[in-house]
């Protein structure tokens, strides 16, 4: 058997929820080309994945966890209950029996794709540097100092992280999560949960000295978001409406982490407030079409 080497970091299963016609193959995505960035229909098949991903060695030899990532994450959570009713639009009937999954899903997202790998090179980086301002331990300055000796070591930790939850069960029963259902559609990443930042409160996990209070968003279909927040939150689940100035807010911090992570390749969006949200960041409009629609980065 031929083993796939196209590596998809973001689940198709997961893109169908943002599919634009009826075979769900296809969404809308803003994609970058150097400067330039295009709005326009692309196939789900051929978007958020990389060359060997999860692809390290072992003993001298490849060794690919893809497979396994499928067999044992991607798969479970597509036919779970769950997942059942995202995909029929019952959004609103999420409850605390659900939260397992989605709490699951959004930890094993959060490190599979590029930009995590690259958040642990920028880390391992800083470590090497006595007067960053974050304060590493002598423990974790150890740690990053054998990452940055052994890249290989590095990819194989971040495709084991990829492969399990287990690495962040026993933040689950701490956890919040709350389930918003938005009045208007909902942008996504290919880098799909976003950690953005969160009223104060004394619940939060704060691991890393500096740290200020985060919370993850990840959209689970284009009319609902969902909000984890990490730390003494009570094992605590709402599901709720928001309105329309919360939804575009959500929709913005999208579009600024599209702009400002490189491993961030593409935004899932229809055209709905595209113009004003690609100009409102650092973008220009240079063509609007029926079918394409493209912006050039400002310098600067």
């Amino acid at each position: 058997m031929s083993i796939a080497r196209d590596h998809h970091y973001v689940p198709q299963f997961y893109l169908r929820n943002f599919a634009v016609d009826p075979e769900k193959k296809k969404v809308t995505t803003v994609a970058k080309h150097g400067p330039i960035v295009v709005w326009s229909k692309r196939s789900i098949e051929s978007l958020g994945y990389e060359r060997d991903l999860y692809v390290s060695l072992s003993g001298g030899v490849p060794v690919s966890v893809e497979t396994r990532i499928n067999e044992r994450i991607e798969t479970p959570i597509s036919k779970s209950d769950t997942w059942a009713k995202i995909v029929s639009g019952r959004a609103d009937a999420l409850d605390k029996s659900d939260k397992p999954i989605l709490y699951a899903f959004m930890r094993h997202l959060e490190v599979r794709t590029p930009k995590y790998r690259q958040t642990i090179t920028e880390l391992a980086q800083m470590a090497a540097n006595k007067s960053s301002p974050m304060a590493f331990t002598d423990e974790e300055r150890e740690h990053y100092a054998y990452l940055r000796a052994h890249s290989n070591e590095a990819k194989a930790m971040h495709n084991l992280m990829s492969l399990s939850a287990g690495w962040t069960k026993d933040e689950f029963a701490r956890s919040g999560l709350t389930i918003c259902r938005s009045p208007i559609p909902i942008r996504t990443l290919s880098a799909p949960v976003m950690a953005i930042a969160a009223p104060p409160h004394p619940g939060f996990d704060l691991p890393l000295p500096g740290m200020t209070p985060f919370q993850l968003v990840l959209a689970l279909d284009p009319k609902t978001v969902a909000i984890l927040v990490l730390g003494d939150f009570g094992d605590g689940f709402a599901n709720t409406e928001i309105d329309e100035t919360t939804a575009r807010g959500f929709n913005r911090q999208f579009v600024g982490h599209f702009s400002h992570f490189d491993s961030i390749t593409h935004l899932v969006s229809n055209r709905e407030w595209l113009v004003e949200d690609m100009t409102w960041g650092p973008y220009d409009l240079i063509e609007d079409s029926e079918r394409r629609i493209k912006f050039r980065r400002r310098a600067g």
